[in-house]
C-alpha cells in the first residue's frame, strides 16, 4: 500500500533533537512528492532546519527553533511548506489539494544520501548569504533567501530549478 501522508525522513542529528526512537521502524511506500527530508542545523547560535522534498528537490530552512517546536515538528513543518509554495507561486487550491495529504504525519529515517548533499550545498549557500546580511547589520528576509535556494541549478531535475520543478509537479495533482 502507497503511502500519500506527509513523510519527514530526519537526519541523526534532528532525530535527537526530536526525541524520537525511529528504531523499529516499518517498511512503507510513501509518494515522493509527499516525502520530504529535514536536517538540523546551528548558524548564529540558532536552532535551524532544512527541509528538502524528496522528488522536486524544492527546499527552505527555518530558522530559530525553539524547544516547544520541536514537540510539534510536524505541523511546523506542514504549515511552512504551504507557506513557501504558495510564495513559490503555486495557487491556493493547488496548495490546499496538496496540503489535504499533509493533516497527519510520519517520521522516518533519512534514506536518501544525495538529497543529504543537496541539503548540505544549500545550507552552506544560506550560511553565506547569512552571514553577509548579518555582516552589513541586517535581518535575512527567509522567505526571499528560500526563493533563492530554490533558483540553483540541479542537473538532475527536468527543468533545473527545484522551484520550477515542484510547480509542475503540484500541476499534475489537479
Amino acid at each position: 500500500m502507497v503511502n500519500e501522508m506527509l513523510t519527514i525522513q530526519c537526519t541523526k542529528k534532528l532525530i535527537n533533537e526530536l526525541k524520537i526512537d525511529l528504531s523499529n521502524q516499518e517498511p512503507i511506500d510513501s509518494v515522493p512528492l509527499y516525502s520530504w527530508h529535514s536536517h538540523l542545523f546551528v548558524f548564529n547560535r540558532k536552532k535551524c532546519v532544512i527541509v528538502m522534498n524528496n522528488l522536486t528537490r524544492y527546499n527552505f530552512i527555518l530558522t530559530g527553533l525553539k524547544k516547544a517546536e520541536f514537540i510539534k515538528y510536524d505541523q511546523i513543518v506542514a504549515a511552512a511548506i504551504a507557506e513557501n509554495l504558495l510564495a513559490e507561486g503555486a495557487s491556493e487550491n493547488t496548495v490546499d489539494n496538496y496540503m489535504k495529504h499533509c493533516s497527519s504525519a510520519i517520521y522516518r529515517t533519512a534514506s536518501d544520501r544525495s538529497i543529504i548533499s543537496q541539503m548540505n550545498e544549500m545550507i552552506m549557500a544560506a550560511e553565506l548569504w547569512m552571514s553577509k546580511d548579518k555582516y552589513n547589520g541586517i535581518e535575512t528576509n527567509m522567505p526571499k533567501l528560500n526563493r533563492r535556494l530554490n533558483h540553483f541549478v540541479m542537473l538532475k531535475l527536468p527543468k533545473c530549478y527545484s522551484g520550477e520543478t515542484v510547480l509542475e509537479e503540484l500541476e499534475r495533482l489537479e
